[in-house]
């Protein structure tokens, strides 16, 4: 039997949930195929529910997990790609960069390292690495 998304608009979805289901269908792949290339650490039931929009704010582990399957499966050609930062803004764990801010002050989306000038791409792997550790503990 197959798990089927039910069709819903992107307002219907959500953000994250149009996200993340633009980001399956770009890489062709079913909710099933899905949970078992993440090793079952994300169920097709909880995908589905993130996609339909019914969970808006998953943990950043799952996040993770998910961007790292999108990451590995996505075509080179995609006309989408998969961003963790994009997720974890999408979920509400971290703020959007205003880029207009961003040219006037630099300012770090991480408080406690704020006084480092950590460029973005240094901030991305601290995030990473957040949620590999959190994972890791089993927080979900």
């Amino acid at each position: 039997m197959s798990v089927q998304t039910p069709i819903l608009s992107p307002a219907e979805r959500g953000p994250l949930g149009q996200y993340l289901w633009d980001l399956r269908k770009a890489a062709n792949m079913t909710l099933r195929e899905v949970e078992e290339a993440s090793e079952r650490k994300v169920s097709n039931a909880y995908l589905s529910q993130l996609e339909t929009g019914r969970i808006s704010t998953p943990s950043p582990a799952i996040l993770h997990e998910i961007s790292t399957v999108y990451e590995t499966y996505l075509p080179k050609n995609a006309s989408i790609s998969c961003s963790y930062e994009k997720m974890m803004e999408l979920a509400g764990h971290i703020r959007p960069v205003d880029s207009a801010k961003s040219k006037s002050k630099k300012s770090s989306r991480l408080p406690t390292f704020a006084s480092e000038q950590l460029t973005p791409e240094e901030e991305d792997e601290l995030l990473k690495y957040l949620a590999f550790i959190r994972m890791r503990k089993g927080k979900k």
